[in-house]
C-alpha cells in the first residue's frame, strides 16, 4: 500500500476548516428551532411531561443545527492542521504522519 502525501492532512484540515465555515453561515430555515412561546401551559400528566422533556432538549441543542456542525469542523480541521505542522517541526523519526 502506498503511504500518504505529507501534504495529505494539510489539504484535508483546510476542507475540512472550509465546509465548516461554509455551514456556519448557510443557515436554512428547516433546521432552525422554533422560539418557544411566552404563554401559560394548560397541559397535563404525559403530554405536560413530553413539553418539558422537549423544552429541555430543545435549550441544549443551538439555534441553527448546521451552525454546531460546522464549528465542529472547523475545529477539527483546525487541529488536524495544527497536528500536522507541529508533527513536521518534531525530530524526524518522532514524525507520525
Amino acid at each position: 500500500m502506498k503511504a500518504p502525501a505529507h501534504t495529505s492532512p494539510l489539504l484535508l484540515g483546510a476542507a475540512l476548516v472550509g465546509a465548516g465555515l461554509v455551514l456556519r453561515n448557510w443557515e436554512p430555515e428547516a433546521l432552525r428551532l422554533p422560539e418557544r412561546p411566552t404563554r401559560p401551559h394548560l397541559d397535563r400528566g404525559a403530554s405536560r411531561a413530553a413539553r418539558k422533556t422537549r423544552d429541555l432538549i430543545a435549550r441544549i441543542l443551538p439555534g441553527n443545527l448546521t451552525g454546531s456542525i460546522g464549528r465542529t469542523l472547523v475545529i477539527m480541521g483546525a487541529g488536524l492542521v495544527l497536528v500536522r505542522l507541529l508533527d513536521m517541526a518534531a525530530d524526524e523519526q518522532e514524525q507520525l504522519f
